[in-house]
């Protein structure tokens, strides 16, 4: 069963870089009302809604919606649909025609043109195939409380960890101030952890190629902490 799709983004005006996680929750909300379109109001996959009943789903085996901008004009073009869990019937919902996705003044479309596997080697893109160096797409913003022992660097690895990841050899910050914005205001719920308004980015080093995509930490599920392969790792 494929678990990924990605798909371009046309429209006169692209959304600029800075609105991926805007971008990502419209374009979630735009699948999610075709999926009701198509099942019902009690039949959209839980695996890309993220919730069961109401309730949000733990962990993170339901949908990632990650903007990008492949070309680096500063605007995005492309929006890949990363569900570990997929699905037939989440599958059918991604695929069943062009999603509309609206923003405030302007409107685009999302049109599918490749699907798969994740870990595949012909996967299209930087953010997905399997390497063994990512470097920080977008501001990683920690998910618990800072503390003297327990910095962003400690976040990361605890991360890794917990999904399954190999300890990372290298931990390095990767540039960006340590209160870089991360994400227009609105976005931020009460559920957001401190300083939840601001972000850093970080070079990751393992040692074995870990597949794609890679994305950690707060918002992560909207293209938040979202890392690129680096291809020069040998």
């Amino acid at each position: 069963m494929p678990d990924t799709v990605r798909m371009r983004l046309t429209g006169d005006r692209l959304p600029l870089r800075h609105r991926a996680p805007e971008l990502a929750e419209r374009a979630r909300r735009a699948t999610l009302g075709r999926a009701r379109q198509l099942y019902g109001a009690h039949g959209v996959p839980a695996v890309l809604s993220g919730h069961d009943g109401g309730v949000p789903r733990r962990g993170h085996a339901h949908a990632f919606w990650l903007p990008e901008d492949a070309d680096a004009d500063g605007r995005i073009d492309h929006l890949t649909v990363h569900v570990p869990a997929m699905d037939g019937v989440a599958l059918a919902a991604l695929l069943a025609a062009d999603i509309a996705v609206r923003g405030r003044r302007e409107s685009w479309r999302a049109h599918w043109h490749w699907i798969g596997r994740s870990r595949d080697r012909d996967a299209p893109g930087v953010l997905l195939r399997p390497c063994a160096a990512w470097t920080s797409l977008t501001p990683y913003v920690g998910p618990w409380h800072e503390k003297p022992r327990f910095s962003q660097a400690d976040m990361l690895r605890r991360e890794c960890r917990e999904r399954g990841l190999p300890p990372p050899l290298a931990i390095d910050a990767a540039g960006g101030d340590a209160r870089e914005p991360a994400a227009p205001r609105w976005r931020w719920r009460r559920s957001a952890p401190p300083g939840a308004g601001r972000g850093s980015r970080w070079r990751l080093v393992f040692g074995a190629p870990v597949p794609g995509p890679l994305a950690l930490g707060y918002g992560c599920h909207f293209g938040l902490g979202l890392f690129r392969a680096v291809r020069d790792d040998g």
